[in-house]
């Protein structure tokens, strides 16, 4: 009987031992299988890499529509992802800055948070899932945003710059009709975005 004892111990003991190693492999499974799952919910942040590519695929076409002069090349960096000028200006005194934000899940720069106010905002089609301009008097608008999904593209075209293209109408008509052009540049992006 202490023989048989001994045999059923033995086997009880292998079987704890067998649901140890097998325990341990599901906890192993399982362990990579939330790591993986991990790993594709949170992507790694935008690169500045990214952000030039994206201003690189603005199309010419849509930005020499924006001015009545030749225009210098692409400026990436600086102050904003990118900016467009005339030749010889500068993005300040008479060019457009370009925003880009891949990640605007907090709608930070949609809302312009933190920022001066840019006027009242007005919608406008023509680029991802919304886009919207703001006007403050003038022929311009003083802003231009464009969002798809939680991607924000704004544009911000220079105060008193001369190089721009003109629109005929009142102020307000002229603004409309500028920001429907410009949007275009941020339809580019979301184009490239992929």
């Amino acid at each position: 009987m202490a023989f048989a004892g001994r045999q059923r111990e033995r086997a009880r003991g292998g079987d704890v031992a067998a649901c140890a190693v097998v325990c341990a492999l599901l906890a192993l499974i399982a362990a990579g299988a939330v790591f993986a799952a991990g790993r594709r919910s949170t992507p790694a942040p935008p690169t500045e890499a990214t952000y030039r590519k994206l201003c690189r695929a603005i199309r010419a076409q849509h930005v020499r529509a924006l001015f009545t002069a030749p225009v210098a090349p692409i400026q990436l960096g600086g102050s904003s992802d990118c900016e467009f000028f005339t030749r010889g200006s500068n993005a300040f005194g008479g060019g457009v800055q370009v925003f880009l934000r891949i990640d605007d899940g907090d709608q930070t720069l949609w809302k312009h948070r933190g920022d001066h106010p840019y006027g009242k905002f007005r919608p406008l089609a023509g680029a991802g899932d919304h886009a919207k301009w703001g006007y403050q008097g003038g022929r311009r608008p003083s802003v231009v945003d464009a969002r798809k999904n939680t991607f924000t593209c704004t544009l911000i075209p220079a105060d008193g710059g001369t190089g721009f293209v003109g629109f005929p109408g009142s102020a307000l008509t002229a603004a409309r009709s500028f920001a429907e052009r410009a949007v275009r540049l941020c339809a580019d992006v979301f184009a490239a975005d992929r």
